[in-house]
């Protein structure tokens, strides 16, 4: 009988297979690929994150600081439910009252009783329409509007809009700041207190800047607090699109610069 010899395995080599140079580039551009994603998906959660709380009065950076927090409010909000905003620990609202030389906010002597039965400060503000008489804007907002003792000084709001566009000539723009002045100077003539100006950073640098030192700021900026180089500024509206308890639709959201104290100086005598 014949025997047959097995042979013997093989020995398995010790010696890894090297990988090619294009697989390597594989590799290397894959991972570079997956790291890039998580890191432009951690700074989209952040800044969503961010943002949402730049919408509620709850970002931990601010919600200490400020503690006097307003809204604004004009008919395109819709209704409000004014208690429940105030339980929101709401405690002033600017209301709109008119704009240009002929419109009236159909929603202001509403929205003004309710928001005062509800405990709020309440402030009363009118849009500038560029390019049309000063005067005749102030004696409109005058007749229209309820500014009593202990409101909040009433405010002139000047902003960019599809009618008041912005204008590259100089000439233009001196106009608007000229009307302007005829509108701050007569209601400061009126109620013998300088009005709030509501605006952005745009809007600062072309019309108000070096033009109205003496009149508190209400500044927007939806990025980050107003700078300290605009030394008068008294509110900061941070929010559009607000989304508290109350307002049935976005509300705009706003900071008082200092105290509860230092609120009194921004009420009327």
């Amino acid at each position: 009988m014949t025997v047959k010899r097995r042979r013997s395995p093989r020995k398995r080599s010790k010696r890894k297979k090297k990988l090619s140079i294009n697989q390597r580039r594989l590799i290397t551009a894959i991972a570079s690929t997956l790291f890039l994603g998580i890191l432009i998906w951690g700074v989209f959660r952040i800044k969503n994150v961010h943002n949402s709380l730049l919408n509620t009065f709850n970002h931990p950076a601010f919600t200490l600081k400020y503690p006097v927090r307003g809204v604004d409010v004009s008919h395109h909000n819709g209704g409000i439910n004014w208690d429940e905003l105030r339980q929101e620990n709401v405690s002033f609202a600017y209301l709109k009252s008119t704009e240009g030389v002929s419109i009236k906010d159909k929603d202001y002597k509403e929205n003004y009783k309710l928001a005062k039965e509800a405990g709020l400060s309440v402030g009363t503000y009118l849009f500038y329409t560029f390019k049309l008489d000063g005067e005749k804007q102030a004696k409109l907002f005058i007749r229209n509007s309820n500014v009593e003792s202990q409101d909040l000084v009433p405010a002139i709001d000047v902003e960019h809009s599809r009618y008041n566009r912005m204008y590259k000539n100089s000439k233009e723009r001196d106009q608007i700041v000229q009307e302007l002045k005829v509108l701050e100077k007569e209601l400061f003539k009126h109620y013998k207190v300088r009005p709030v100006i509501y605006t952005n950073k745009d809007c600062y640098k072309l019309y108000i800047k070096d033009h109205f030192p003496d009149n508190p700021l209400w500044i927007c900026d939806l990025e980050e607090e107003p700078s300290d180089e605009i030394n008068n500024w008294v509110i900061w509206q941070f929010s559009h699109s607000g989304d508290i308890s109350g307002s049935f639709n976005d509300i705009d959201l706003n900071y008082y610069r200092y105290s509860f104290k230092g609120f009194s100086k921004l009420l009327m005598p």
